[in-house]
């Protein structure tokens, strides 16, 4: 398990991850006092929506299109908790946003099931998580 610590936006340290650095984006979805989670069909467990930068995009865009690609899910509005440092071989920086949602698209309209195995709300943690 790669070991990994989180720096919040409002700590001093933070400077230290720019949005250039970021190379993966994290999104914390409230449904009430619920959040959602996903599980791709690679994964042995569920976890927040999370995705790569793609050439261009800018880490914000990053999470809007993982919102929209993995839960189906249009955020009116994204706020940024932190950022995750994964230390691994290669270090990692994650951007952590979270949004509150009142409206879930996918009961209708659900996400590629190839990129999506499943998606759930739950009020704690959901079992088994997946590994970093």
């Amino acid at each position: 398990m790669a070991e990994h610590s989180f720096v919040s936006r409002r700590d001093n340290t933070f400077r230290e991850y720019p949005p250039a650095s970021a190379q993966l984006a994290m999104i914390v979805a409230f449904y009430g006092e619920m959040t959602v989670w996903i599980r791709k069909p690679d994964a042995a467990g569920w976890h927040f929506p999370t995705s790569g930068r793609k050439a261009g995009e800018t880490i914000l865009e990053v999470a809007k299109r993982e919102l929209w690609d993995s839960a189906r899910i249009v955020a009116p509005r994204l706020d940024l908790l932190g950022a995750v440092r994964y230390l691994t071989p290669k270090s990692t920086t994650a951007y952590v946003y979270m949004c509150e949602v009142s409206h879930l698209s996918w009961w209708y309209e659900a996400p590629d099931r190839e990129k999506v195995a499943e998606m759930g709300i739950f009020r704690g943690a959901p079992a088994p998580l997946a590994s970093t």
